[in-house]
């Protein structure tokens, strides 16, 4: 009986981190850093629809001071090895955030805080098949004023 409930136990523990795995990514890289502003990212599957997901490139953006910052940068974006032609949609890539001595901002799946993020697949629910379309991007022209 212990074995069985002990089974029970690591299965139910196994499908719920997996679960969580998938939907929620914590592994973030280092994008850019300096003496004020470090930019992470990391991929987030949101649930899109009932049929699909999306996977979405999200951000943390750190103030590394204790004054105030206003951060504006530029997108790039590469699908199939050609660049993305961003320059018709300025405003859609060119990004400004403020940050609070100290502050730590992410993006997500949420509305409010999707403006800063980057869309990179869908996901069918059901087989996990993934329909990339994002294959590169950088963060260019990053402008930081205190």
């Amino acid at each position: 009986m212990k074995n069985l409930l002990f089974k029970m136990l690591c299965y139910c523990f196994m499908f719920l981190s997996s679960n969580n795995i998938y939907s929620q990514s914590s592994i973030w890289e280092t994008h850019f850093i300096n003496d004020t502003i470090k930019i992470e990212y990391s991929f987030m599957i949101c649930e899109f629809s009932s049929t699909a997901s999306q996977e979405l490139v999200v951000f943390r953006f750190t103030n590394l001071t204790d004054n105030n910052i206003k951060l504006s940068y530029s997108t790039k974006l590469w699908n199939k090895e050609n660049m993305i032609n961003t320059e018709h949609n300025h405003v859609e890539t060119r990004k400004h955030i403020e940050l609070f001595p100290n502050e730590i901002k992410e993006s997500d799946c949420d509305t409010t805080n999707k403006d800063y993020t980057i869309f990179s697949s869908f996901i069918h629910n059901e087989t996990k098949v993934e329909y990339k379309t994002l294959i590169k991007f950088e963060l260019t022209n990053i402008n930081i004023k205190s």
